[in-house]
């Protein structure tokens, strides 16, 4: 896919978020827009959700990084908006987790989540710090955000079965992950899981884990992610449905069927209605569709992982949201 042609073709799509950052450079971001994970082209892409025209991609072959470090970063897996707008947090299924800068495409921190790892899906701290879920071997990674360093290497690893996903709960400071309940046997036993966070920027620690929900009959909880613009709920995509969970009883949520349909590995809702990734073919597709399964839009010849409205997430993250790290 030739993004970059693309890119350029996209220059009178409606602005309205600028970001401002360090550099002296402006970055228009659409004014509804989707942030994708791309794996054809190993690339994260900001698409205008009204012309479907890409305006912004990073790859990892124009980051200047060692190629061995490069192939941390096929298969991206996860892609989130942070610090209002102006960075991109990503994992990759090679092992990659990174945060870059919109402006510049700058890599302001990246990481291997361990020798042979599969992250799905990464959160930002209170703190700064990153934590990590890495589906293969159940492997939670707790990152020091330095920016001086860039090259990072885990601080902490707690295991988790099945681990595919992370949220900081900002209310009541706590983290949400999905994974297996080791009390259940079989491949049914997905259950949620909160963990309480030390707060200690050197030397940080995921403590207090409690398992508070799991599910009768369902395997392979996917992604969670705040439902825009409600306080206490997530979303949770898993085998056999699309869920909400809320969490006003952090310790007690209460889940709710959304939707039927099966093996979800992104949903995202905004102003504009609700996305989520179905695959069409193995684990990816060449657009993103509606909770009705209608397709909203076709890049052909791409293999979307993930897809996400491109807004501020205030579930996980305070209103202003800079980055100071």
């Amino acid at each position: 896919m030739a993004l970059a042609c693309a890119i350029l073709a996209a220059g009178s799509c409606t602005e309205k978020q600028e970001v401002t950052p360090e550099p002296d450079q402006v970055i228009r971001i659409p004014e509804k827009a989707y942030v994708l994970a791309e794996q054809a082209d190993t690339a994260i892409v900001i698409l205008n959700a009204g012309t479907n025209v890409p305006v912004w991609d990073w790859t990892p072959a124009t980051a200047g990084l060692p190629k061995e470090q490069r192939e941390w970063f096929v298969n991206p897996s996860e892609v989130k908006p942070v610090f209002n707008g102006r960075y991109v947090l990503m994992t990759a299924s090679g092992g990659a987790v990174a945060l870059i800068r919109i402006s510049d495409h700058k890599l302001m921190f990246y990481a291997k989540c361990g020798e042979f790892p599969n992250p799905h899906s990464a959160e930002i701290l209170p703190d700064g710090n990153i934590v990590t879920a890495e589906s293969r071997y159940g492997d939670i990674c707790l990152f020091v955000m330095d920016t001086v360093k860039v090259l990072g290497d885990p601080i902490r690893v707690t295991s988790l079965g099945n681990a595919h996903n992370a949220v900081w709960d900002r209310e009541h400071e706590c983290l949400f992950m999905t994974g297996n309940d080791p009390d259940v046997s079989g491949p049914n036993r997905t259950a949620i899981f909160r963990f309480s966070y030390n707060g200690d920027r050197e030397n940080p620690d995921l403590t207090d884990m409690k398992k508070v929900y799991t599910f009768e009959n369902e395997s392979g909880g996917h992604d969670l992610f705040p439902v825009y613009g409600e306080k206490n709920k997530l979303w949770l995509s898993a085998a056999s449905a699309v869920y909400t969970v809320d969490v006003t009883d952090p310790d007690s949520p209460v889940v709710e069927k959304a939707c039927s349909l099966a093996n979800i590995k992104s949903v995202s809702n905004g102003p504009d209605g609700t996305v989520m990734l179905k695959p069409t073919e193995e684990w990816w597709a060449e657009g993103l569709v509606n909770e009705k399964n209608e397709l909203q839009f076709l890049l052909p010849d791409t293999k979307i992982y993930k897809g996400r409205w491109w807004l501020d997430n205030t579930f996980s993250y305070p209103e202003v949201h800079d980055f100071r790290y």
